[in-house]
């Protein structure tokens, strides 16, 4: 018993921090493709390539970290819905 409970933290560890690591990588892919798009706007509204690259680096931190937050909280949710599945599926077995 004390192997399988042992494994299963390892598991859930591992899972945790293949999570982490997808969803910063998920967060900074969506943040160079939105950037791009803000410094493009700003730059064919303004005339100004360096006002749209200045505009899209403030937009591209301040988006990064709040995203970053969004998918955390979603997480959580899910994993809280995951572990009632499992709860549900352990006590059938």
């Amino acid at each position: 018993m004390k192997y399988k409970s042992t494994l299963k933290k390892e598991l859930t560890k591992k899972i945790n921090k293949y999570l982490i690591i997808t969803r910063v990588k998920r967060s900074i892919s969506a943040r160079i493709i939105s950037t791009l798009i803000t410094v493009l706007i700003v730059w064919f509204i303004t005339g100004n390539p360096f006002m749209g690259l200045s505009i899209g680096g403030v937009d591209m931190v301040i988006k990064l970290i709040v995203y970053y937050i969004h998918e955390s909280i979603w997480e959580k949710k899910i994993t809280k819905e995951i572990r009632k599945i499992k709860s549900k599926f352990y006590k059938n077995e």
